[in-house]
């Protein structure tokens, strides 16, 4: 079974799993969302605190329910909250300082991470308001958290 196949069913199975109230699984709910394929906001710097996964439920007609990476033009109650993030999908992300894609931002590329967003070299800790998923990898034309030239 192909690795992206294996995540959905698995996603599957949990999807059922949190629908129907069964308990018990050895491994934090947390830190199983962070392996999946999105976008892992963390409320402390180095990856601790509270979560937010940006994912959303759908319905698959071959596999059921399961999470897909989704935008957000408002994080709700995890805005101004982050101080860590990390970027599991296979492309880039947008953060923005206000509420429906507006003022500052920076772009994060698949596989980076962030570990303390107060750094000097940002200065946007407690900032982040909504993100956007692109459709690349590529942070073309948006300033990013960490240069590749």
């Amino acid at each position: 079974m192909s690795r992206i196949r294996t995540r959905l069913a698995l996603a599957t199975i949990a999807s059922a799993v949190a629908v129907l109230g069964v308990s018990g699984a050895t491994t934090p709910a947390h830190a199983a969302d962070e392996e999946w394929p999105t976008l892992v906001l963390r409320g402390d710097a180095g990856y601790e605190g509270s979560i937010r996964v940006m994912r959303e439920l759908v319905s698959n007609p071959y596999y059921g329910w399961v999470y897909v990476p989704t935008s957000s033009p408002d994080l709700g109650g995890f805005s101004d909250k982050t101080s860590s993030l990390s970027n599991n999908d296979a492309v880039a992300w947008v953060l923005y300082d206000d509420k429906y894609y507006f003022d500052r931002h920076y772009c994060i590329r698949p596989g980076e991470t962030v570990p303390n967003l107060s750094s000097s070299r940002w200065k946007f800790n407690d900032k982040i308001s909504s993100a956007k998923r692109l459709a690349t990898a590529s942070c073309a034309g948006y300033p990013a958290f960490y240069s590749t030239s």
